[in-house]
């Protein structure tokens, strides 16, 4: 997969879709995303034809051709969308600071007890690494 940490990845609703299914499958037609994302909505197969083109001149997919079929996996990690997202919405929205990020989900209830414990130990964690650096 393509490092593209200094890019800022933008994604819409159904680029994202597109996405999450080829990085669920690994490899995917249109046929295939398109059968998948129907279970929610049910968009034209050009739609995602042309979608997954554009994901492509953007450098987020590439293709290989099986007979007439084209197959595309993903150039880029969920990780990296993950962070790039995060990061936006970051500097965006909560001016750049983690607390008011987690304070607003914790005021909203949109973090349970057992995903605060997984917070507190993934800080934990983090904190014994810095600790033996």
């Amino acid at each position: 997969m393509t490092n593209q940490n200094d890019q800022e990845i933008r994604l819409g609703k159904l680029e994202l879709s597109i996405m999450k299914v080829v990085w669920r499958r690994g490899r995917a037609t249109v046929q295939e995303v398109m059968d998948d994302i129907s279970r929610n909505r049910k968009p034209a197969y050009s739609t995602i034809l042309t979608m997954m083109r554009k994901l492509e001149g953007k450098g987020y997919l590439e293709h290989e051709e099986e007979g007439r079929t084209y197959v595309y996996s993903a150039t880029i990690s969920k990780q990296l969308v993950r962070q790039s997202v995060l990061s936006d919405m970051l500097e965006r929205v909560f001016d750049g600071s983690p607390a008011l990020l987690l304070a607003s989900l914790v005021e909203q209830k949109k973090i349970s007890e057992a995903e605060m414990e997984e917070i507190r130990r993934t800080i934990a964690q983090f904190e014994k690494k810095e600790g033996e650096r």
